[in-house]
């Protein structure tokens, strides 16, 4: 059948994409780095047991029948989800005896409800990373180390992934999670609602910078008084800057150009930089203007649905091949995007992985069912799109295209997932809407994007995890609310600074700077 050959191809570009991003980004491929028995980052570094039931790998059908509980995170239509783990069950049913358990939390309740189910010892497999930091994960010994499941229960899945996209997620030669085959590049632009910029003859490509988008704003504001000019997603405005956080999400220390040619790079408190300063303060002067969200910090709505609502104007948005049609599939919108920062690539960008719990009774059959996710194009296209004939039907079969079945649209659907919060969503058909190269689009994207002097570098947070964690509450109480202009800067930044001082943060830069600099002369 035509269709098998295609997704074959599919796999196998996929695959390479992988490889040629990873080494075509810094010329650093070195091999991924065995297993650690420091002690550093997990207490449980011991080997996997054999399979569980002492029968042969050809045929694993006869292994005892486990349920494998997958913790991940989603918006829109969940209603069907038991459904659909009854339907990937049929495949891992088949090949593994293994039963699949999908719990899926909306994005801004995720991390906390993760967090419980890590630390309350419940039963718990396969967790995915979304809003965490891996390394502070593994320091509190939430997750398992993954060397040795990968070398025996899935060494098809390692064999896809380039040496150096396992460095970006191996910490003290512990790989600490299975990393999302996506976009693996930063870029950021404004979004902007297409039908109110054609109405209103507005000049969007002239939007170099996001100051240059104050003219536009006065312009809408005026025509529009009841949308928001600026708009936060669950309370989050993405930095529209090119940083590289060195693996850090809190950006406790960071480069502040990710691409700096620098030979000896400095960590710097982004907090205290001048890109930094200028962006908060065009936050703030655009907040005073009445151009934000006013509830931006605290919002527990997402983009997609202000803009869906007609509530919003623009948002700052990641950039990458097809971004467009997903936010018409998500918001059903059409839009623009200005180009505010040109595509790079760093450690973070390689950050959204798949990890095996702490607290999983068979870790291997957790290793098990991962590969599947990463290497079955069948069962990534059901994580996905749900079940054929119900929730989608082919639209071009040869193609690999396909929409949702009929009679079924973006609101009526009772499952709908996110492709990239997939394992692998270049396996995946290709959705109506999107370019029927996107596949191939998205690997040159990842290809082409320079890197940053440090990509392969895994910052290591345990020795400071004590200031880390008090860093972090000083971030909850400022960030939010600096980055969406509710705070005026000349006030209130020297105080963040200040706190974040008397917090730690002077002891994590210095020892990050010199684990930085250890890296830095033993791979450059």
């Amino acid at each position: 059948m035509k269709l098998k050959k295609i997704m074959s191809a599919i796999l196998a570009a996929a695959m390479l994409t992988a490889t040629m991003a990873a080494c075509g980004g810094d010329g650093n491929s070195s091999a991924a780095p065995s297993s650690s028995t420091d002690g550093n980052s997990a207490t449980n570094t011991s080997a996997p047991a054999e399979s569980g039931s002492g029968v042969s790998a050809e045929d694993l059908s006869t292994q005892e029948e486990y349920t494998v509980k997958i913790m991940y995170f989603g918006d829109a239509k969940t209603e069907d989800t038991n459904e659909v783990a009854a339907k990937l069950s049929e495949l891992t049913k088949a090949k593994y005896n293994t039963v699949i358990e999908m719990v899926r939390v909306g994005f801004g309740s995720y991390k906390d409800q993760a967090n419980l189910a890590l630390n309350s010892g419940e039963k718990l497999d396969v967790i995915s990373s979304f809003g965490f930091v891996p390394a502070t994960m593994m320091s509190q010994n939430q997750i398992l180390p993954l060397n040795d499941y990968l070398d025996q229960y899935a060494p098809d899945t390692k064999a896809a992934i380039s040496d150096l996209d396992w460095q970006c997620v191996t910490i003290n030669g512990n790989i600490t999670g299975v990393p999302y085959n996506i976009e693996k590049a930063s870029a950021f632009g404004l979004l902007m609602v297409k039908d109110v910029v054609d109405a209103m003859g507005i000049d969007w490509e002239s939007i170099k910078t996001l100051k240059d988008a104050e003219p536009i704003f006065e312009k809408v504001k005026a025509e529009h008084p009841e949308m928001y000019m600026l708009i936060a997603d669950f309370g989050d405005i993405r930095r529209p800057l090119r940083i590289d956080s060195l693996c850090d999400d809190s950006c406790l220390g960071v480069l502040e150009d990710a691409l700096t040619t620098e030979v000896d790079p400095k960590v710097v408190n982004l907090f205290e930089t001048a890109s930094y300063v200028d962006w908060i303060n065009t936050m703030y002067d655009f907040n005073q203007k009445g151009y934000m969200q006013p509830d931006a910090a605290s919002s527990t709505e997402s983009a997609n649905s202000l803009l869906g609502a007609g509530k919003a104007f623009s948002f700052i948005t990641n950039i990458k091949p097809g971004i467009e049609a997903e936010w018409v599939r998500n918001c059903g919108k059409e839009v623009y995007i200005a180009p505010l920062v040109e595509e790079y690539s760093t450690s973070a960008n390689i950050g959204l992985r798949w990890c095996i719990a702490n607290n999983s009774e068979k870790p291997e059959r957790a290793m098990q069912v991962i590969n599947e996710m990463y290497m079955n194009p069948d069962f990534s296209n059901i994580f996905i799109y749900g079940i054929e004939g119900k929730h989608w039907e082919f639209v071009d079969e040869e193609q690999g295209i396909v929409g949702y079945a009929d009679g079924v649209e973006a609101g009526s659907t009772g499952y709908s997932n996110l492709a990239w919060g997939a394992a692998n969503e270049q396996i995946s058909y290709v959705f109506e809407g999107d370019d029927p190269d996107l596949w191939k689009r998205l690997g040159e994207f990842n290809a082409n994007a320079p890197a940053s002097i440090a990509k392969g570098f895994v910052w290591d947070n345990a020795d400071v995890i004590n200031e880390v964690t008090s860093c972090t509450n000083v971030l909850n109480k400022y960030v939010k609310a600096l980055q969406s202009g509710a705070l005026n800067p000349e006030t209130d930044l020297a105080k963040f600074n200040q706190e974040l001082r008397d917090a730690g943060l002077d002891t994590i830069i210095q020892d990050k700077q010199s684990k930085l600099d250890a890296w830095m002369a033993e791979n450059k």
